[in-house]
């Protein structure tokens, strides 16, 4: 019974690095954004080798709201890790932090791919929070986003909705 279970989880475990695939991270994104009282995001994010990916993104939570980081990408795996600075105004105060995280993407389809990824932000007295998010490729530039965010520590959960334009 012990050796079927270890094989089925091989053959699973092997199905998914399969099916993986790199999701193109050279890409400008935007649409809505229910996080607070929020309404829009804006996301751009440049791979500039194998390893390493620049990203930034403002997005309307009080006054504004902006992430500045990276990502690195794990050799030959699905996984990377990621890292940055955020930043919240509300008009008479703000708020500074960073922020890290680990995350994987899975090819669900030829034109489909699922991010997962876990964050803690020190920022707004510090929070974690897990979020998902699927992306459907119309074509070689042009994709629909759906996401949630699930964020723990009293802040509000975050919802998006959004075009991207792969370049």
């Amino acid at each position: 019974m012990m050796k079927r279970i270890i094989a089925l989880t091989g053959i699973l475990a092997a199905s998914v690095a399969l099916t993986a695939h790199a999701e193109d991270r050279n890409y400008v994104s935007g649409g809505y954004n229910d996080f607070g009282d929020s309404d829009f995001y804006i996301k751009a994010s440049r791979q500039i080798d194998s390893h390493w990916v620049i990203e930034g993104e403002a997005f309307d939570i009080g006054d504004f709201g902006t992430r500045l980081g990276g990502q690195y990408l794990l050799s030959n795996s699905p996984l990377f890790l990621k890292g940055g600075m955020s930043h919240y105004d509300f008009g008479n105060t703000d708020d500074t932090g960073g922020y890290v995280g680990i995350g994987t993407e899975i090819g669900l389809s030829t034109q489909a791919t699922a991010m997962f990824d876990a964050t803690y932000d020190s920022a707004l007295d510090g929070y974690a929070s897990v979020g998902a998010k699927v992306r459907y490729n119309f074509d070689q530039r042009f994709a629909a986003d759906i996401g949630f965010r699930g964020n723990f520590d009293d802040i509000d959960n975050e919802f998006r909705v959004g075009i991207t334009y792969k370049f």
